[in-house]
């Protein structure tokens, strides 16, 4: 069974949340989850440590729940939208002889995925979801190109009325064709509010 950190998870225990204020408790809960974070891939006995990653609203969570939840893994749930955090947790996981994971959730329609943010009970600006979405697809291809060893898997969510959400996996025959595709998700913070307007 995982063991998963989310800073969302985290937000709902401190005092005077709500959602309609998520974004206050936004930093403090990041820095929460960071600390747990290091200190469970110190303590745990698992060897694999997965960091979910993705824009805001992209299926993340989800994901988790229905694909990862049940391995025997150390899961950070977050968007890895800096790259110098994402470096951080990286280091972290090498220096404890443990193996990353990477699963980036993309969502095929960045509209739809915008409009799933906007019905969230978590309240965010809407620069959040541009920041996120462009700053994630920004620190995956930074990754794939400083760390040619960690897997990276590509996951493009989509929602149907009749299925609700799914879940596909992007096969990439190596790591340069990896780096191919994410050259080509490359999206600015301008790219993504066309998308959604």
């Amino acid at each position: 069974m995982a063991i998963v950190i989310s800073a969302d998870e985290i937000k709902k225990e401190l005092k005077g949340y709500t959602p309609n204020l998520a974004e206050k408790f936004h930093a403090e809960s990041a820095k929460m989850a960071d600390q747990e974070f290091e200190k469970e891939i110190k303590n745990t006995s698992y060897k694999e440590i997965i960091l979910v990653c993705g824009g805001s609203a992209s299926g993340k969570s989800e994901f988790l729940a229905t694909q990862l939840a049940d391995r025997e893994s150390v899961i950070f749930d977050g968007t890895l939208s800096s790259t110098k955090r994402a470096e951080r947790k990286l280091k972290k996981i090498i220096k404890e002889s443990k193996t990353p994971i990477i699963y980036a959730v993309i969502p095929d329609d960045l509209k739809r995925a915008f409009i799933a943010f906007l019905r969230r009970d978590r309240k965010f600006r809407d620069t959040h979801f541009y920041r996120t979405h462009s700053s994630s697809r920004k620190t995956l291809l930074w990754i794939a190109l400083n760390y040619p060893k960690v897997e990276i898997n590509i996951v493009e969510s989509s929602y149907t009325s009749s299925k609700g959400l799914q879940f596909i996996r992007i096969k990439l025959d190596n790591r340069q064709k990896l780096i191919e595709y994410l050259i080509g998700l490359q999206m600015t913070e301008d790219d993504i509010i066309k998308q959604t307007i």
